[in-house]
């Protein structure tokens, strides 16, 4: 988006797939991932000979065996449904996949549309196939296609199996709502609504609780609402920022009981960031993780590592600035700006041993001043004052 191209998802679901698992075609993977005969029975005797029945107030059904699926509730059933599903990411040649158990997102990015378009139907053809071939229900109902760089009326379609799927304006995914030209205003205003619900039935209770009782359940019940992925929608606008900046203010008079003093003066008696500045935190110890190897692998794809074998100097950054074309694609990403945030973060903070330290100190700083756009002063006609980078 940030060279003007295109970007498409095609977000599939299966039903009911810890459900539909083959034992005998589990089995038959885990012999070719080498397991040995021993152990095969072993499986095998854990997953067959399962009985089940329905209980409806004092009355039973008859019991019924259980012929596929994997046990639900232990620790082995996502082990083995990840390994059931593992060989469906060979069979993709034209686009890149993510899986979360039974959630599979096909991606593809072009600066053609009609190339982003057509390998996303050819490898979703190939996935329904896999599906079918390893006896797995593919819901049609609930497939979606996201295509963002589109115009803002315009709709594209693709046929996945025997469906003709149209593109999407928005789309939940894993609890996040996504829209086509990512700006998740739409996400925003959904866990507002949901932070400012909580936060009436608490403050209807206010006087029952202790502070401290009061201020966890604010924390597990309204702030929760914030730190659920912020880094898919942290560079959100800042019309979005004051919906999230009111409910947080909101919070804090409820705590303290407190009409009078400004958002800034609440936060300096309660020691504590705005949801923005805790977004930062965030994105650091990501960072953090990459630079020391003990995060996802996926990391290093985003925060580019610095080639340089000169001293260690203070204004020498561990991370390379990535060349951007605009502001609100380019400027507006985790590479960019966690770039500029990396910079600013004390050396004696990000030279720490480990992780938990690492923490505990990020934590308790924020950056000053901060380098994004909601931070920045901005003049009608004029833009953001001040650009860094």
């Amino acid at each position: 988006m940030d060279k003007n191209g295109y970007a498409g998802a095609v977000l599939m679901d299966l039903s009911k797939a810890f459900d539909c698992l083959n034992h005998d075609l589990l089995i038959a993977k885990l012999h070719a991932y080498g397991f040995g005969k021993d152990s095969l029975c072993l499986i095998r005797d854990y997953l067959k000979n399962r009985w089940q029945r329905t209980k409806i107030n004092t009355s039973f059904s008859s019991w019924s065996e259980l012929i596929t699926g994997v046990p639900q509730g232990s620790v082995l059933g996502p082990l083995l449904f990840n390994i059931y599903l593992n060989d469906l990411f060979l069979i993709f040649d034209k686009t890149d996949a993510c899986n979360y158990a039974d959630d599979t997102t096909l991606h593809k990015s072009d600066q053609n549309l009609q190339i982003v378009l057509d390998n996303l139907e050819q490898d979703s053809c190939k996935a329904i196939q896999w599906f079918e071939d390893n006896y797995m229900k593919f819901n049609a109902d609930k497939c979606h296609l996201l295509v963002a760089g589109l115009n803002k009326h315009e709709k594209v379609s693709i046929k996945v199996g025997n469906e003709i799927i149209e593109s999407s304006d928005e789309e939940r995914l894993l609890g996040i709502l996504i829209d086509k030209n990512l700006k998740f205003k739409s996400h925003i205003a959904d866990i507002c609504k949901k932070a400012g619900g909580k936060l009436t039935a608490i403050a209807r209770h206010r006087n029952v609780f202790s502070f401290e009782k009061l201020r966890t359940l604010l924390i597990s019940f309204v702030h929760s609402q914030f730190s659920y992925s912020p880094l898919a929608w942290m560079f959100h606008n800042r019309k979005e920022n004051c919906k999230i900046n009111r409910i947080h203010e909101r919070a804090l008079r409820i705590l303290y009981n407190n009409d009078t003093s400004t958002f800034s003066e609440l936060l300096e008696k309660d020691g504590s960031f705005t949801v923005h500045q805790r977004n930062i935190q965030f994105l650091a110890i990501e960072m953090y993780k990459s630079l020391n190897n003990i995060g996802p692998t996926l990391l290093k794809d985003i925060f580019v590592e610095r080639e340089y074998n000169g001293p260690n100097l203070r204004s020498i950054s561990e991370f390379s600035i990535p060349a951007v074309n605009s502001q609100y694609f380019g400027k507006d990403s985790l590479r960019y700006f966690g770039y500029l945030i990396w910079k600013l973060i004390p050396i004696d903070i990000k030279n720490t041993s480990n992780l938990d330290t690492f923490k505990s100190l990020i934590k308790n700083w924020k950056p000053n001043p901060c380098p994004c756009r909601l931070c920045k002063p901005f003049i009608h006609g004029l833009g953001h004052i001040g650009q860094i980078g």
